[in-house]
């Protein structure tokens, strides 16, 4: 097996004293903290080692279990040799160091190729480093124009001083770019990179390298962080140092092309919203019952406390207001007890499932799949890390009994203060005057902004509900002409990234068709659909996509009176029986 061994001179006695040559040492180490999501194939760990003075330091070890022959494919396609990812960011690393650009010190690099290749990469610490979308959201949040312009200044020149050196990195995000104040006031903080495990080494940088990082860049900067004329400053100092003053008007405009494709991808809007308080309040969930039951930390307590933190006695519960029940689910509202007094509502949803499928994955122990209620736990919790509100998620749980039942669960949060849209609609504002143009009330032009940003936004990321109605959009109004709009019943919501115009159009009928007729009118839904597609002219494609949503509202209209028609007059069946009782009784009479 072919291996890889290097220890930074400095380091030699901790890596001694640690293990730190080791690479089955490393990769058993159980002593640090994980810092970044779990991941079946690598992990970050922190570790606070002490040298044989007793000094502490602080280093990050990232290690990887089974390199991916792709990546190793694709390394040597680039004729960088068979390098893992830790032997790709190391090298990187010290062309970037001999160039003089702020990257953590690596202490030590090991890898082994073979059947299952491993790799580890240790790092140094970098004291007070913040990542550049947290440290424009709270450091620079109310800094002087000035002081902000010059930071922009200072991350264009550093990127291009990043690709000068002939280091591409195609996942060049806010997250991995870091950002550390100078002791000194007077002087600017320093700008710095990290995450280089996919970097690609080739010098000189060709110019789609160069956009592919830009657009990287801009793709997870929103613009609450970073406004037009600061971009124009960054575009300005990447292109002075990067010397291509001369391709000034075509750099912005591929770099722009390239942002809209990223913005289609789930995990770039979960960059993007990182700093947004949707985002930070996804937790993760604590594990009970050997997986069958999934509880967030705040709510442990209360969950104990009512008799609630077993996946059984959840199921089972009867403690509460029984909504609706069907065939496979069954709808709870509940008040638990907290334990300082008091109560807090939730909302419970039961799930359980008898078929042929679950028959034999109970035979074969295969486990249940995807549930019902995990999917919508997923789904709630992906949609809060790509800033858009839904439901707090409490706890959910699964279990696939042995004669084939599947059972799930998801318990929420009640969203106290909030309204369904129609009802907030009927609530909030006064009806329509017969045929004559209302006049334009600029607080519901206002809440027809935030409801179509929201769904432009859910469905730019990939999403679609498929009960996209009024009832499943709940209204806050935190200030007098200020919504909040939180989006709930994300059970059969689906992500699709192709074939999704079909979808999208119904999701919009729907919409449409459960707008209260009385208090929206045509001009509300045109400029709900001009905001939802982000235009102020229509375009033809525009029109031809909405005379697909009105076809598609049609047809729900058609159904829904068809079924209430087939509600009010009785079946055949039914209708001959009646007939056929009523002359018997008539016969009887007669008689």
């Amino acid at each position: 097996m072919a291996g890889f061994c290097w220890i930074h001179p400095e380091f030699r006695d901790l890596a001694a004293q640690h293990r730190l040559s080791d690479l089955a040492a490393l990769m058993s180490r159980t002593d640090g903290t994980p810092v970044s999501p779990q991941h079946r194939q690598r992990e970050i760990l922190r570790l606070d080692l002490p040298d044989r003075a007793g000094a502490l330091t602080t280093l990050y070890l990232k290690r990887e279990w089974d390199v991916r022959w792709r990546f190793l494919a694709r390394q040597i396609l680039h004729r960088q040799g068979a390098w893992t990812p830790a032997r790709t960011e190391f090298e990187a690393l010290l062309r970037l160091a001999d160039a003089g650009v702020a990257v953590p010190r690596p202490v030590a690099c090991l890898q082994r190729l073979g059947w299952r290749t491993q790799c580890c990469l240790v790092l140094e610490g970098v004291a007070a480093a913040v990542a550049l979308n947290h440290y424009l959201a709270s450091n620079l949040r109310d800094a002087a124009p000035r002081e902000r312009e010059q930071l922009f200044v200072q991350l264009g020149s550093e990127v291009a001083r990043l690709h000068n050196c002939g280091v591409h990195q195609p996942r060049l995000y806010t997250t991995e770019i870091y950002v550390t104040d100078a002791a000194d006031e007077n002087l600017a903080p320093a700008i710095g990179f990290w995450g280089l495990r996919q970097a690609i080494l080739c010098n000189p940088l060709p110019f789609q390298y160069r956009v592919a990082g830009l657009a990287a860049l801009l793709a997870t900067l929103p613009r609450r962080l970073a406004s037009v004329p600061e971009r124009e400053i960054l575009f300005d100092a990447y292109l002075a140092h990067a010397e291509l003053e001369h391709r000034g008007m075509e750099l912005p405009k591929a770099v722009g092309w390239q942002v809209e494709r990223l913005l289609t991808y789930r995990h770039i809007w979960e960059i993007r919203e990182s700093d947004t308080e949707e985002h930070r309040s996804v937790r993760p969930l604590e594990s009970v019952e050997k997986g069958q039951m999934w509880i967030d930390p705040e709510y442990r307590t209360t969950l104990e406390h009512c008799g609630l933190a077993s996946f059984d006695r959840m199921m089972g519960t009867v403690d509460g207001k029984l909504l609706r029940r069907l065939p496979d689910r069954e709808n709870w509202r509940l008040d638990l007890a907290l334990p300082q007094g008091g109560t807090r509502g939730a909302y419970l949803k039961k799930h359980h499932i008898r078929t042929p499928r679950t028959r034999v994955r109970a035979l074969a122990q295969a486990g249940g799949g995807m549930t019902a209620g995990r999917v919508e736990a997923q789904n709630i919790a992906r949609l809060a890390r790509s800033g858009i509100a839904a439901m707090k998620l409490i706890a959910y749980g699964e279990k696939l009994h042995a004669d084939g039942l599947l059972e799930s669960f998801v318990l929420t949060e009640e969203l106290q203060g909030f309204t369904q849209l129609d009802h907030f609609l009927e609530r909030r504002f006064p009806p329509l005057e017969g045929n004559r143009a209302a006049p334009r009330d600029p607080h519901l032009m206002k809440l027809i902004a935030e409801v179509a940003s929201v769904a432009a936004k859910f469905h730019r990321l990939g999403y679609n509900h498929r009960d996209l109605y009024c009832c499943h959009f709940f209204i806050k109004e935190t200030e007098p002409g200020e919504f909040k709009v939180n989006l709930i019943d994300l059970q059969r919501v689906e992500h699709r990234r192709h074939f999704r115009s079909r979808w999208l159009v119904k999701d919009l009928g729907q919409l449409a068709y459960s707008a209260p007729t009385d208090r929206i009118s045509r001009t509300h839904k045109m400029a709900f659909i001009k905001r939802y597609l982000g235009v102020q002219r229509l375009r033809p494609c525009d029109k031809r996509f909405i005379r697909k949503i009105l076809a598609k509202q049609r047809w729900i209209d058609a159904q829904v009176r068809k079924r209430e028609k087939a509600r009010a007059v009785p079946a055949p069946h039914t209708a001959k029986t009646a007939a056929t009782k009523l002359n018997s009784a008539r016969l009887g009479e007669r008689s």
